[in-house]
């Protein structure tokens, strides 16, 4: 078998982590194995703007959050999410956190593999959206911005793995790895993935309608993306009442679809 990553690809904590392509929902399969778990959601929480290189996290991002989060506790009492926002470090780059609703619990949990808290946005919104919930963050440094270290997307894999087994007492499999840590277990299910299997390749997103991009275009989406970069929702004059409408907006998205619901089983 010829393997499709070298070992150093992965141990490199330098390299970034494959994602959001085949490859990565292979790993995740395997990383489940044995353990009766449901496999985590990814959720993005973001706007993408036109003409720009960076997404923020807007009242419109909180709202889909929110959606998901409502229709999923539905279903089922605890759910797990790999959750994908705008890097705060990187221009044009996005960093992924560990997420876990307990309806039954009224908890919600999250860790930030920098080891940092909830962003304020967002903790102010979940916190209106659930205000009987309790949240907990776990703060372990797990990886450093000064190292350019790109495994926030495996270490968030991890994390919820962690937080499956506090939820259902089974310390013996905590791992709270670090990066260094998390890469070299994950070799072990990498090493398997052939280099001309179905999985190869990585999804990366064509240019709008596969044109040439002119030079005028690309430095509007860089001139556009340093603005969306250093944008803040928490800055904006109007901060609660933007919180506030997407609180309601996401409330009535939600009731329509219990009505939905409702109707669906009636007609049955």
């Amino acid at each position: 078998m010829s393997s499709k990553y070298t070992q150093q690809e992965i141990l490199d904590v330098t390299q970034t982590f494959i994602q959001g392509n085949l490859d990565a929902y292979f790993i995740q399969k395997k990383m489940y194995e044995g353990f009766s778990y449901p496999r985590p959601s990814r959720a993005l929480i973001f706007s993408q703007k036109e003409n720009s290189d960076h997404a923020i996290v807007d009242g419109a991002a909180l709202e889909k959050l929110g959606q998901t989060l409502l229709k999923n506790n539905l279903h089922a009492t605890i759910n797990a999410y790999n959750l994908t926002l705008p890097s705060v470090n990187e221009m044009g780059s996005y960093h992924a956190v560990a997420f876990m609703t307990d309806s039954k619990a009224k908890t919600i949990w999250y860790q930030d593999s920098y080891g940092i808290e909830m962003r304020k946005e967002l903790r102010d919104f979940l916190k209106q959206l659930f205000p009987d919930y309790k949240i907990t963050c776990f703060n372990q440094i797990q990886q450093f911005k000064e190292k350019n270290d790109s495994s926030c997307y495996l270490l968030a894999e991890y994390n919820i793995l962690d937080m499956w087994h506090r939820k259902n007492n089974q310390t013996q499999y905590i791992k709270e790895y670090d990066s260094s840590e998390a890469r070299k277990a994950v070799w072990e299910i990498v090493k398997h993935i052939e280099k001309d299997s179905s999985n190869k390749g990585s999804y990366i997103p064509k240019a709008k309608h596969d044109e040439v991009l002119s030079k005028k275009y690309i430095l509007e989406c860089k001139k556009n993306g340093y603005r969306d970069f250093k944008y803040r929702l928490t800055q904006e004059k109007n901060y609660k009442n933007i919180i506030k409408q997407a609180i309601q907006n996401t409330l009535s998205f939600y009731n329509r679809y219990i009505q939905k619901l409702h109707a669906n089983h009636l007609s049955k």
